[in-house]
């Protein structure tokens, strides 16, 4: 199951080479701070400091890089944390394997949902130290930054394996939580300058003329609504489809069900918890991150990727739970690989190429 899903992958790669065109990921990589700060420009300004041109390229070298970074991170968070004894390996075919992950990854390649994954996984395998909360809170900056999305899309996982590894580890004193909730008012407040004040502050025109500039290949002028929109705009794209949307609705859940094992092992999980605080925290932050995600989907209609997104952090949660305090036993399987329910499921994990962008496959 993981050689077939290993396979998948450069065949993906190969499509979105061949096939794809990267309207809207180029112009990310485009946009910058030079006409004062606006919102989805941190990465385009970076770029900016290196090259005056940006050949369409950088699309794919850039997302290829980050796609690497984040399979390596899961890799060291996926031996610290569970292991690579042969007992655990169903687990990773259904993680690692899975649609939702690294084949969609792959195949959104250019968009930026995979550095809110990259600063989830960093925070499982950060020492915990003086500075681990401003290291966490500062990527949740950089993360609003480059989408203000972020905000509800990886930053609840992100607090959550924070109170696992920083207030679980240590205690609930009150001059730690002050600490936490300041550092937590600081991320709201740069989304709320993202979100609010983060309209490029140009006519269309001179914002068209200045990223065509920098560019190696025409720009199409109606990406601009990127830049222009507002949340109101977007919410009244997103309900005028709902209709459409919500017809996918039991195709997303049966992908979910598709991984009814590893949900049977993140509620044993859970249940496991030797400490009713930790349990509460992380059913509290499960309930966080679902309603992120409800919200997302209020106000933009790419479902297939929220849908995916939000499976990795329930992925990421479950590797959080296994840090904590608990009465599973370590020496049995996570998932059984014998019982023809669990093999049936995972043939099909594995052979599932991906699950889309705004649409099902």
């Amino acid at each position: 199951m993981i050689a077939v899903s290993a396979a998948i992958l450069p065949v993906t790669l190969w499509y979105k080479l061949r096939f794809h065109d990267p309207v809207s990921e180029y112009a990310h990589l485009l946009v910058s701070y030079h006409f004062g700060f606006a919102k989805r420009a941190l990465i385009g300004t970076v770029v900016s400091l290196f090259s005056s041109k940006v050949p369409v390229g950088y699309v794919y070298g850039i997302g290829v890089s980050a796609w690497l970074i984040a399979l390596l991170l899961f890799l060291v968070a996926f031996k610290r944390i569970i292991g690579f004894r042969e007992q655990n390996l169903p687990l990773f075919a259904f993680t690692a394997g899975s649609p939702f992950f690294f084949k969609n990854f792959l195949y959104s390649i250019g968009y930026f949902d995979i550095y809110g994954c990259i600063a989830a996984l960093a925070a499982l395998i950060l020492p915990v130290g003086a500075f681990f909360l401003l290291i966490l809170t500062a990527a949740c900056v950089v993360l609003i930054l480059i989408h203000p999305i972020h905000m509800l899309m990886y930053c609840p996982v992100i607090m959550l394996i924070a109170f696992v590894r920083y207030y679980c580890a240590l205690d609930l004193a009150p001059s730690r939580v002050a600490y936490g909730l300041i550092l937590v008012l600081v991320v709201l407040a740069v989304f709320v300058a993202s979100v609010f004040f983060g309209q490029m502050p140009v006519a269309p025109e001179t914002w068209l003329s200045h990223v065509q500039s920098r560019a190696t290949v025409p720009i199409d002028p109606s990406v601009s609504y990127i830049w222009y929109s507002k949340i109101s705009d977007e919410i009244a794209r997103t309900w005028s489809t709902m209709g459409t949307s919500a017809l996918r609705i039991p195709v997303y859940a049966l992908l979910i069900a598709l991984h009814f094992p590893v949900a049977r092992y993140l509620q044993s999980l859970i249940q496991s918890l030797v400490t009713p605080m930790h349990r509460l925290g992380i059913l509290i932050g499960i309930a966080a991150i679902c309603a992120g995600y409800l919200i997302i989907g209020a106000v933009v209609d790419d479902y297939s990727r929220w849908v995916s997104n939000w499976a990795v952090c329930m992925f990421l949660v479950m590797l959080a739970g296994r840090l904590l305090p608990s009465t599973i036993d370590c020496t049995e399987p996570p998932i059984a690989a014998e019982p023809r329910q669990s093999r049936a499921l995972g043939w099909a994990v594995a052979l599932i190429p991906r699950v889309g962008v705004s649409k099902p496959f």
